[in-house]
């Protein structure tokens, strides 16, 4: 009786063992027992972020802004209000060209360059004018326009003596009244008393009766290298509108001048752009 109780035992512990094993295989391998949920979950691998879109997608989809016809139009209105394009090439859509004119040729650009760039000529475009009388004949005869000489002494003291100064600071030069007549004729078509009588300013503060010249202390403080950019000539060939431009000064002017028999002579000059325009003392020493 004795025995068999005891087989029953052994058969009850052993199956007792192998029902502990059993539970232990169960168990998770990756987390120790007694370990906070908190950190288990912090062990977790992290899930992975949406993938960046394709830089291509996103460029071919930035390229066209909602507003860029809107852009485009704005672009278009302002180069057809401008008589020359910003980067400084004719503007050809907005051109005035003549009835049966055309457009000057770059050769004819580069000639008119040239002439305008003498020291007797680009005086004429440092003022806006479209009279001759509205000219700024100190402008036009500041460099002397090509007639200036060496003052005499006599020329030199009375200007000293007018001007209240011990000496001669700058350059000077001295015109004589005949050859400053002589370049106007050329260039207007009327002489320096003619100027004046239609209303000229004229060069009075300079006139010197007694050598019947004009007398300036000068540099060149005064020159723009002009360039013309554009330009045309009407049917006959004889009024050419010339587009000019120079530094901030004077950037933009419009200038027509008349040739006939290879000669030229300046109509007007206009001043589109260039901060001359914001100085009101000059448009009010003009108008004197």
């Amino acid at each position: 009786m004795k025995s068999r109780f005891r087989w029953v035992s052994l058969q009850f512990f052993a199956g007792m063992m192998i029902l502990g094993l059993c539970f232990g295989c169960g168990q998770k391998e990756s987390v120790p027992a007694g370990m906070p949920e908190e950190q288990e979950m912090s062990e977790k691998p992290a899930v992975s972020e949406q993938p960046e879109p394709d830089r291509a997608v996103v460029d071919s989809n930035d390229a066209q802004p909602d507003d860029a016809e809107e852009k485009t139009d704005t672009a278009e209105e302002k180069e057809e209000l401008s008589p020359v394009s910003e980067e400084g090439e004719p503007g050809k859509k907005e051109l005035d060209i003549p009835e049966n004119g055309r457009r000057l040729t770059e050769e004819e650009l580069e000639e008119y360059t040239e002439w305008i760039q003498d020291i007797s000529n680009y005086g004429f475009l440092l003022s806006d004018w479209e009279d001759p009388a509205q000219i700024n004949l100190y402008q036009v005869f500041y460099n002397g326009a090509g007639v200036a000489r060496e003052g005499m002494e006599e020329e030199k003291r009375a200007y000293m003596e007018r001007n209240d100064q011990p000496e001669i600071y700058t350059d000077f030069i001295a015109m004589d009244q005949a050859e400053v007549d002589a370049v106007l004729l050329e260039k207007v078509g009327l002489t320096y008393e003619q100027l004046v009588e239609k209303g000229s300013r004229g060069m009075k503060d300079a006139y010197y009766t007694e050598t019947d010249s004009f007398c300036l202390e000068r540099g060149d403080t005064n020159y723009i290298p002009f360039g013309c950019v554009d330009g045309t000539v009407d049917a006959d060939g004889t009024i050419v509108t010339l587009y000019c431009e120079g530094d901030d000064w004077v950037r933009l002017c419009e200038v027509k001048v008349e040739t006939m028999s290879g000669h030229r002579r300046f109509l007007s000059n206009h001043i589109l752009e260039g901060s001359m325009l914001d100085a009101d003392w000059y448009f009010e020493m003009m108008s004197e």
